[in-house]
């Protein structure tokens, strides 16, 4: 990645409330295999006055459990106020690892008329301003928030984007617009250490940095852009999506309680 000049620019995140987020009763129109893990789901039902403006917005989907009804958040990846069933449509792309939770287990055998309720977003953080490039990081999980990040950032910001994965076809979930406005990295995870491709990276003062993926891998690389690249809090957004042997990770809690600033 290039170094940009700096930005004279002021550093903004712009934050928008949306009036009227409720639960919303949705079917399944569509499930399309996007990876052997990735599946997209295309919903029809009640989604007049859906709004999802920002890169890092999630609805919250309810899945039926042993203990009851848990919550489990996921990033829109596409909403269309007319899709091609002539109606607004909503697409969300969900991992699927078998049978270990609700989420999975739903995910696993859903299709064309099984319904699902949501709810949200409840507001939306539009993606900033001021600075003079930006890297982003995603393994699966991510996925469909890297997509939105790479379309909210083209034209606005250079845009490096490393997809960290054992799966080939995660290149080719980005589409020829998204794949034109990043350059596209597949990182293997065999033999692979994130926080070594990070410190590869040309990472300045005026580099914005989004990574989504599983916490433990993410941690170092926080602490690393903190203490040694010396890039202040509005520089980062770092999230664990996922923990491996930690069920409904809770993504809102700091990804590294040592330093949870």
């Amino acid at each position: 990645m290039s170094t940009f000049p700096l930005s004279s620019s002021p550093r903004v995140r712009d934050a928008i409330r949306h009036e009227g987020a409720r639960r919303r009763h949705l079917v399944v129109l569509e499930r399309t295999g996007l990876t052997d893990t990735l599946v997209r789901f295309t919903f029809g039902g009640d989604l007049e006055g859906f709004a999802s403006l920002g890169p890092e917005d999630h609805v919250k989907a309810f899945f039926a459990g042993p203990e009851g009804i848990v919550g489990r958040d996921y990033t829109p990846a596409e909403y269309r106020p007319i899709g091609a069933s002539s109606g607004p449509e909503l697409d969300v792309d969900v991992v699927v690892h078998g049978d270990a939770g609700p989420a999975t287990a739903w995910a696993s055998r859903a299709g064309r008329g099984d319904e699902l309720e949501i709810a949200g977003p409840r507001g939306s953080r539009l993606a900033p301003t001021g600075f003079a490039n930006a890297l982003l990081l995603a393994d699966p999980a991510g996925m469909p928030a890297l997509r939105r990040w790479i379309r909210a950032l083209a034209g606005v910001l250079p845009v490096h984007a490393v997809l960290f994965g054992n799966d080939t076809r995660l290149v080719d979930h980005l589409d020829p617009a998204e794949a034109f406005a990043a350059t596209p990295q597949l990182a293997p995870t065999a033999d692979f250490d994130l926080l070594d491709v990070v410190r590869s990276q040309d990472v300045t003062a005026d580099t914005f940095v989004w990574a989504a993926g599983e916490a433990g891998a993410l941690i170092p690389v926080r602490r690393w852009l903190k203490q040694e690249a010396g890039l202040p809090k509005p520089n980062l957004s770092l999230h664990g999506y996922w923990k491996a042997g930690v069920a409904g990770l809770d993504h809102h809690a700091p990804l590294d309680p040592a330093d949870p600033d």
